[in-house]
């Protein structure tokens, strides 16, 4: 009896849920929110960093010190420059790089224009100085230590009358020298990381500046544009008179530059096709009469080619000077022996 009671007790509600509706209560079903969660939920949203706000965070200044940048040297120092253009303007890597180019060479401007009112009046006296020169010559030949000394001077007073001097024309190149070895060793550095946005902080076909440009058309732009400043004689004020040997060479150099610099990043590139292109630019400026007489940069006297003509040529005036120097050491061990020769028969009479 109890069994039968305890199975009709086990079986009977399960009969009645299989067969009752299933009903749900709204109310259970509803989750109970507090007033304080949803404040929070509602605080975490509106903190949570927009897409601008995560693009700013991702180029600060001090990053490249985090990455071993931006150390105490010139290299350092430009760096830190371009980090700074970067972030602080906004601009793509690429125009960050030539906006630090085109600044750094605004700032080169008052040199180059003191080198180039020097090498302008360098060039008017020449005529003179060839003469001046032509006669050293003679005189190291000839031995006259009286007439070389004679002419030296008269060499160094011309250079004074005048106010100009060979030596100023290389204040520009050791000027410039460092900045492009810095330039060109920072942006390597910054390409071999690579820094954040060098992937694509490119333009048009060479968009990842940390890799090689893929159609090498950066460095056939390059070498073309040292081309077209070697041709229009710029960062010189004035053709050399003895540059026809080089100005050669120096052709031959540009077109070999090509394959030997096809693999470098294209960000270097950047650098260089901007440096060249502001060069070539200054030069045609300088080049006007109106912006020459508005700087006191004296009118050449001869045409370049006339003074090219007029003058010994490169290799000419090095053979002549190596011979001239040979000849002056053989006299100079000639007459060491003739006197250690009389000195000998004088000690020799003496003995007797």
């Amino acid at each position: 009896m109890i069994h039968q009671s305890s199975i009709r007790f086990y079986t009977t509600p399960t009969e009645q849920t299989a067969s009752a509706p299933v009903t749900i209560d709204s109310s259970a079903a509803t989750p109970v929110t507090s007033p304080d969660v949803t404040a929070n939920v509602a605080e975490v949203v509106s903190n949570a960093p927009t897409s601008e706000a995560i693009t700013a965070a991702a180029a600060q200044i001090g990053d490249f010190k985090a990455m071993g940048l931006c150390n105490y040297t010139p290299v350092g120092a430009l760096e830190a420059a371009l980090e700074a253009i970067h972030v602080s303007t906004g601009l793509p890597w690429w125009a960050a790089i030539a906006a630090a180019t085109v600044a750094i060479r605004v700032c080169m401007i008052p040199l180059n224009i003191k080198v180039q009112r020097n090498n302008a009046r360098v060039s008017n006296i020449n005529p003179d100085l060839q003469r001046i020169m032509n006669n050293v010559s003679e005189a190291k030949k000839a031995g006259d230590q009286m007439a070389i000394a004679k002419y030296s001077q008269q060499a160094q007073q011309l250079f004074k009358d005048n106010g100009c001097h060979p030596a100023k024309s290389l204040l520009l190149p050791v000027v410039q020298a460092p900045v492009m070895i810095s330039f060109f060793m920072a942006l390597r550095a910054m390409a071999e990381l690579p820094v954040p946005g060098f992937l694509d902080g490119g333009l048009a076909w060479f968009t990842d500046l940390s890799v090689k440009d893929p159609y090498y058309i950066l460095p056939v732009l390059s070498s073309a544009g040292m081309l077209a400043i070697l041709e229009t004689g710029s960062e010189t004020g004035a053709a050399n008179p003895q540059a026809a040997g080089m100005k050669n060479f120096f052709r031959g150099m540009t077109v070999l530059m090509i394959p030997f610099t096809a693999w470098m990043p294209s960000s270097v590139f950047v650098y260089w096709v901007t440096n060249n292109m502001f060069s070539l630019g200054q030069f045609l400026a300088l080049k006007a009469p109106t912006v020459r007489s508005a700087l006191n940069i004296p009118q050449l006297v001869k045409p370049a080619a006339e003074l090219q003509k007029n003058s010994k040529g490169f290799v000419q005036t090095f053979k002549e000077q190596t011979a001239s120097y040979q000849k002056t050491e053989k006299e100079r061990i000639v007459r060491e022996r003739q006197q250690a020769a009389a000195m000998a028969r004088r000690s020799s009479k003496r003995r007797f």
